[in-house]
């Protein structure tokens, strides 16, 4: 459980041309320290599994906050740590505003993970987006919170101003050879009130499309997945202030964008099946992971209805079946032994494997 404390701008010492929290996170100024124990509280009331507690300051840059700030939001979180009733802390800041010094404070009072803010790794993109810091500072204060044994993740921003997917691709390549523990995914939108929103009006600045975002980050996925590192999101947490008519002006916005990811890959992983079978009897039948039944399937049975045109099908078949790694495929043909069993199909759907 993720009890998360979000402090917009707090701290932060630059204006991003696409950053305007209020519209993002529907908060306007940080949390009041006196109200973390109660809302704390709160979560862990409802925590009835007992599983582990982690407490999250979203948003801002942490580490940019005044001192006594910092220290006053950490202390007040102590009591619960001591306690047991939560086991960690982690935060998010900027690559410019981490050091030695201060991650020896954050340690002592018990955060162990930390994500960055790197956006992208080329300079040009960086400072047309006016982020204040450069690649190197990513590569610096990544190094520096390894050493000092924390968890590290980096956030990427597909899509923003002078960028490209193969510039895109560069920076997700200079990132896998960081090793992070984790990466989130934010293709950039144009929010109400920022910067960019003017570039947009006045023709400056061209968003990604959809199609073009679920093609960067599907990619981007698929090159993490092939290093071990774990992608955590993909696309903004849709949020109430999000959902409100005209807070998103323009840019590659789905409130289950993450699903339209992996259904691309799923599809591409079916098809290469199909291209490798011979002969199909114009049915085909696939077994994935029961997490992934509605990406496979596809938004409005998406991928069903190509693989039926494509190739020519009668039917398709998507069924669950938990000895199926999470994003892949196995091919099921009754015709085949060892090719599948009514045993790896829970019991309710068992009556229906007969008429696809």
């Amino acid at each position: 459980m993720i009890v998360p404390f979000f402090i917009p701008h707090a701290g932060c010492p630059h204006q991003c041309v696409f950053c305007n929290q209020k519209n993002i996170t529907g908060q306007s100024r940080p949390p009041d320290v006196s109200s973390i124990k109660e809302i704390i509280t709160a979560y862990l009331n409802t925590n009835s599994a007992c599983t582990p507690v982690e407490i999250a300051f979203y948003g801002g840059s942490f580490t940019a906050l005044a001192d006594e700030e910092q220290q006053s939001y950490l202390d007040a979180v102590q009591p619960f740590i001591h306690s047991g009733a939560v086991q960690s802390i982690r935060l998010s800041t900027r690559p410019d505003c981490v050091s030695r010094e201060t991650l020896t404070v954050l340690r002592e009072r018990s955060v162990g993970t930390i994500e960055l803010g790197a956006q992208s790794m080329d300079e040009t993109v960086l400072a047309l987006s006016e982020r204040g810091h450069t690649a190197m500072d990513t590569v610096r204060a990544t190094s520096l919170v390894k050493e000092q044994g924390f968890r590290i993740g980096l956030q990427l921003m597909p899509g923003l101003p002078g960028d490209s997917a193969r510039v895109f691709m560069n920076s997700v390549d200079t990132v896998i050879k960081l090793k992070p523990d984790f990466v989130r995914l934010y293709p950039l939108l144009v929010i109400k009130g920022t910067p960019l929103e003017k570039l947009y009006k006045t023709g400056h600045y061209t968003p990604l499309s959809l199609h073009e975002a679920v093609a960067q980050c599907r990619e981007a996925m698929l090159r993490f997945a092939r290093h071990g590192i774990e992608v955590v999101r993909v696309g903004l947490q849709p949020t109430d202030e999000l959902r409100k008519p005209g807070t998103i002006v323009a840019g590659p916005y789905h409130p289950a964008f993450r699903q339209l990811v992996e259904s691309s890959i799923l599809l591409d992983r079916m098809r290469a099946s199909l291209s490798e079978s011979q002969g199909n009897n114009g049915v085909a039948t696939f077994l994935v992971n029961p997490r992934d039944i509605s990406a496979a399937i596809g938004q409005k049975r998406f991928n069903v209805v190509i693989l039926k045109e494509e190739f020519k099908l009668k039917n398709v078949g998507i069924l669950p079946d938990l000895t199926v790694q999470r994003m892949m495929v196995k091919r099921w043909d009754r015709e085949t032994p060892g090719g599948g069993t009514l045993n790896t199909v829970p019991p309710l759907l068992k009556s229906c494997w007969g008429r696809l």
